[in-house]
């Protein structure tokens, strides 16, 4: 009895469509068709959420000498599909892990935005035309309204993967596997990211200690200002989006 012959009758012993068992170990119910036709072989990892699911050997999936006979005719017996429990798959977390990327990218925008945002009130004072100093005062407000549009995008982006944090969502096999290996992969640049966002910080306050130590004028105050700004917002972004992608990584890796 060979591999697709076994499922089919598993799954109809159950009592579950294509359709509800892909969902119980996240594929689609093409996929289950394909399986089921001889048209395709699921990965190891898959054969064993299915041997789990149906609670049979692997060994009873894998070899072609042993039939339902082997099972000693045992009835199959899985849960009733429960449509509130959601498998987390590979692709899922793929899709999970490039997506707070993105929005690891968008928090770093919201940190420039925000820090930089008086600067060219800084510049604009120089000139101490009331006119001038107000329209320094509006692009810090552009600036404002522009990090608090990308920081709702952020938000808005990572929304659709909210289930990621419930209890009751099971989570595939190789899944965990894979967050455990990107964070092997990425602890160096963890560690790097985290060492420059502090030798960042503290060099930032060097522009400043340079104009004070030169008793410098109010033109290269300010641009003392904006290199510290620059500085402090390189560094903060630096441990921030490090820390952010290490994070989606052990959430799925601690994921119960």
């Amino acid at each position: 009895m060979i591999f697709s012959e076994k499922i089919t009758e598993l799954r109809k012993r159950s009592g579950l469509t294509q359709e509800q068992f892909g969902d119980k170990i996240g594929v689609s119910r093409q996929a289950v068709s394909k399986w089921e036709m001889a048209q395709s072989v699921p990965d190891i990892n898959k054969i064993m959420a299915i041997a789990e699911f149906f609670e049979v050997p692997v060994d009873f999936l894998l070899k072609d000498d042993l039939d339902l006979d082997y099972l000693e005719n045992k009835p199959i017996t899985v849960s009733s599909p429960d449509p509130a429990r959601k498998v987390i798959t590979l692709e899922e977390a793929q899709d999970y892990f490039a997506t707070h990327k993105k929005t690891a990218r968008l928090v770093i925008i919201t940190i420039f935005l925000l820090v930089l945002s008086p600067v060219a009130s800084y510049f604009l004072s120089l000139t101490e035309n009331e006119k001038i100093v107000g329209i320094g005062i509006i692009i810090q407000i552009i600036f404002m309204l522009c990090a608090a549009v990308t920081i709702i995008l952020a938000v808005w982006g990572e929304k659709r993967f909210k289930y990621f944090k419930e209890r009751n969502r099971e989570i595939d096999y190789g899944v965990k596997g894979v967050a455990e290996d990107y964070i092997k992969d990425f602890d160096r640049t963890r560690l790097t990211g985290i060492l420059s966002g502090i030798v960042l910080l503290v060099l930032s306050v060097i522009p400043m200690m340079i104009c004070a130590i030169l008793e410098a004028n109010a033109v290269l105050i300010v641009l003392g200002i904006t290199l510290m700004l620059l500085m402090a917002a390189a560094g903060i972004s630096c441990i921030v989006y490090v820390n952010m992608i290490y994070r989606s990584y052990l959430r799925l890796k601690n994921h119960k």
